[in-house]
């Protein structure tokens, strides 16, 4: 069982003045008394990724939940928002993976919010930008092991962009198989990965479930590979993987082990929001009809903070040098679909060396301003949801939730 660190309520760093450039003057807490509500994220005038929003906003103790409107390029998201219990004068509304075609917008944006704080309208908002997308941009190398090398000939587009992943029971076709011992190595140009909350990206594979008699699900059909992350491309970074035969199918730690969810050309699921529950052993000895179909991409994900590192801008995998399951002359090894940021920040152009010199501090401060901490179960998945239970009604539509614990 994993324990992931997770906790609503920012962290204040010391931000330079290139950081506040790129998040935004909303991102400067100001000095004196704060206002009555206030939009964390996303800052004002901040250029973000353009995927799944994570929105906050602080307010005072004495706001009427019951009250507070929010919206999202004039869409109510209010609904989606969890209420924490206040501390030290202030409450915390939060909401992760805001997302839908028409309510965030690639270029200009805007939220805004208002609640009642005794008796008084105070409103809030932030105006700020979107582009790029979350998917690794490039192939730095490629090195096919033995009886790989299929979908070579469609390299790179076939590995670059979203998934598009078959389900619990089908593997996809469009990914490049490694080979044994196969590798490759993705470069984000655009964007960086970044330390967030709970999991920072996530590698699709192709494995599935097959079924046995009477379609209960008795076996996965997985290859496992390692996953390494680097600043540079050259000082690299590896999460920790088990992927000996002994340790199939499960290969915990490694990638291509759970099936993929989300597919970016047919599907509405984003793939920058991973799945949570249930754990991969849950659905052996189901029935396949009887399988509730799990929110989020699927796909195997990772936290930047087992490594001890805030940002990346390159992943690499490393097939294993066994076979599992069945095979042909080409497409033995790890299968590659797509490798996608969950936390990321656009990077300016182009990203140059110099760039990353005078960067790496910036992201560095970024990421620390965004780790919160507050353990969390998470069963052979990227992160659990938090508890939610009783449920305040709203003025208008919709509820807001509040949490049972305080963060």
């Amino acid at each position: 069982m994993n324990r992931r660190s997770i906790s609503r309520r920012p962290r204040l760093a010391i931000l330079g003045l290139a950081t506040l450039a790129l998040l935004g003057p909303g991102a400067a807490m100001g000095a004196g008394t704060p206002a009555a509500i206030r939009v964390l994220s996303p800052a004002d005038t901040a250029s973000l990724t353009l995927m799944p929003l994570t929105v906050e906003l602080d307010l005072d103790s004495d706001a009427d939940g019951g009250s507070l409107l929010v919206t999202l390029n004039g869409a109510d998201i209010t609904s989606l928002l969890t209420l924490e219990p206040p501390q030290s004068g202030r409450m915390l509304a939060w909401a992760d993976f805001v997302w839908g075609a028409s309510l965030v917008l690639a270029g200009a944006n805007q939220l805004d919010a208002s609640v009642l704080v005794n008796g008084m309208l105070e409103t809030a908002s932030s105006a700020f930008t979107t582009g790029g997308d979350p998917y690794a941009d490039a192939v730095v190398s490629t090195s096919i092991g033995a009886s790989g090398g299929f979908n070579l000939a469609a390299m790179p587009d076939v590995v670059l962009g979203p998934p598009t992943g078959s389900g619990l029971f089908g593997g996809t076709l469009g990914v490049l198989s490694l080979g044994l011992s196969g590798e490759v190595v993705l470069e984000f140009t655009d964007n960086a990965i970044v330390d967030g909350p709970g999991v920072d990206f996530t590698v699709f594979e192709n494995p599935f479930f097959g079924t046995g008699l009477f379609d209960i699900v008795d076996q996965l059909f997985s290859e496992p590979g390692t996953v390494s992350v680097s600043q540079d491309g050259v000082v690299w970074h590896s999460f920790s993987c088990a992927m000996d035969a002994l340790d199939a199918p499960y290969y915990d730690g490694c990638a291509g082990v759970y099936p993929v969810l989300a597919n970016g050309e047919t599907d509405s699921r984003h793939p920058a929001v991973p799945t949570f529950t249930p754990s991969i052993t849950s659905f052996i000895g189901q029935v396949q009809g009887s399988i509730v179909v799990p929110d989020g991409s699927g796909g195997d994900s990772f936290d930047l903070a087992d490594l001890g590192i805030a940002w990346a801008r390159y992943v690499k995998i490393e097939a294993a040098d066994h076979v599992n399951g069945p095979y042909g002359p080409d497409n033995a090894g790890f299968d590659l679909d797509a490798v996608t940021a969950v936390h990321s920040i656009p990077l300016p152009e182009p990203a140059s060396g110099a760039l990353l010199a005078a960067g790496g501090s910036l992201l560095a401060v970024l990421a620390q301003r965004r780790r919160r901490r507050v353990a969390v179960e998470c069963p052979r998945s990227p992160r659990a949801p938090r508890p939610r239970s009783s449920r305040l009604p709203l003025a208008g539509s919709g509820t807001i939730t509040r949490s049972s614990s305080a963060k």
